[in-house]
C-alpha cells in the first residue's frame, strides 16, 4: 500500500496511514486506512514520496 504519515511543519504527527487527501481552499481533509477522517486548516508545504511523509503548515 501507499499510505503516508501527515506531520505539521513543527514535526508533530497529525495522522498515520493516510490514503486520501482532499484540498478545498485552505481546508485539508484526511482519511486513513480505517476510514477515520480529520479536517485541518492549513497548506501542504512538502510531500516526501520516498519517506511517505506529508508536511502541513497549520493555520
Amino acid at each position: 500500500m501507499c499510505e503516508s504519515t501527515v506531520y505539521s511543519t513543527e514535526n508533530s504527527m497529525i495522522m498515520e496511514d493516510v490514503l486520501n487527501i482532499k484540498i478545498d481552499g485552505n481546508k485539508i481533509y484526511l482519511t486513513d486506512i480505517l476510514g477515520m477522517k480529520k479536517e485541518l486548516s492549513g497548506v501542504i508545504v512538502e510531500i516526501d514520496l520516498d519517506k511517505h511523509g506529508i508536511y502541513i503548515k497549520l493555520n
